[in-house]
């Protein structure tokens, strides 16, 4: 689907896509924010090409049905006041005639709402308005479509890459601890559990299990969002991991640390190295650092 369904503030919403607007067009005076101050026109910003935004988050859905439904009454909302104030989008735009009306969304999932978009589009056009274009066009559009302004602001340090870790069931724990593909990688695990913990056996060494396995599903999970949405700053952070591993045969052998200390400190040290990543959010970077340890003891470059 597209988009990212995470969650955004209204107004957060809106701060963030005026961000890319405005690194998309970096020539001054090429795109014009339109506050909404003294009342909304339908449009929170338009380009001198004849591209109108409008930003949506919408609040408080449960489901794919009560997400369009939202979406589409504000589109019927703003595209209905794009029509009735002809007089004062005129003073704004001046000679710009807008040809694309885009509603800019965090996520849509219903196709229900291009073909509400397309109806829309009709009646703007039935509408003979002197500020739209005779071919306007009536589009949705999510963050993805901002895939080069996104990664710019990141590597600037403009916008941060965040995430809500998610809870892993203890069934998919299990699971993970008991898949024939992993049994090398779980053997890896008990070894050094035993080191770090010291515990042969009880609660104390099965939540570090299982905290290990939840550290590596979940920060894949973020891994591969971050390769999606931001793949110049996903390699740099490879890169780091890649240095950091290649470091640890150096580390193990020199470091006079019990593995208890030697475990918190890689994980330490890592995190000090992710946190100087422009774009990173603090979450962000404690569940990749997280990851790269939990990596680093089931596949064995952290040995004690």
């Amino acid at each position: 689907m597209p988009g990212d369904t995470r969650s955004w503030g209204t107004t957060e919403w809106e701060d963030h896509v005026q961000l890319l607007l405005k690194r998309r067009y970096l020539t001054p005076g090429s795109y014009q924010h339109v506050p909404d101050a003294q009342g909304d026109y339908g449009i929170e910003g338009y380009a001198i090409d004849g591209t109108a935004y409008q930003c949506y988050s919408a609040q408080n859905w449960t489901d794919s049905k009560s997400l369009y439904e939202k979406q589409r009454n504000k589109m019927t909302e703003d595209i209905g006041k794009f029509i009735t104030n002809e007089t004062e989008l005129v003073k704004i735009l001046g000679s710009v005639k807008i040809r694309i009306w885009n509603l800019v969304v965090p996520y849509y999932s219903n196709k229900d709402l291009i073909k509400h978009g397309k109806i829309k589009e009709a009646l703007v056009r039935a509408s003979n308005l002197s500020h739209a274009a005779k071919d306007f066009t009536v589009s949705v559009i999510t963050e993805e479509d901002f895939s080069v302004e996104r990664q710019e602001l990141a590597s600037a340090g403009l916008s941060s890459f965040d995430v809500s870790v998610q809870s892993v069931p203890r069934e998919t724990l299990d699971k993970w601890l008991q898949n024939a593909n992993n049994v090398s990688l779980v053997s890896n695990l008990n070894h050094k559990a035993v080191q770090i913990t010291g515990a042969n056996s009880g609660s104390k060494l099965t939540r570090f299990r299982l905290g290990v396995v939840r550290n590596y599903i979940n920060g894949d999970i973020v891994l591969k969002r971050l390769e999606h949405e931001l793949p110049d700053t996903f390699k740099h952070v490879q890169a780091l991991k890649d240095q950091k591993e290649a470091d640890l045969d150096t580390e193990t052998t020199t470091l006079k640390l019990v593995p208890s200390d030697m475990f918190n400190e890689t994980l330490k040290s890592y995190h000090s190295q992710l946190s100087k990543t422009p774009g990173l959010s603090e979450t962000a970077t404690r569940a990749i650092a997280n990851e790269a340890v939990a990596d680093w003891l089931l596949r064995c470059p952290l040995e004690f």
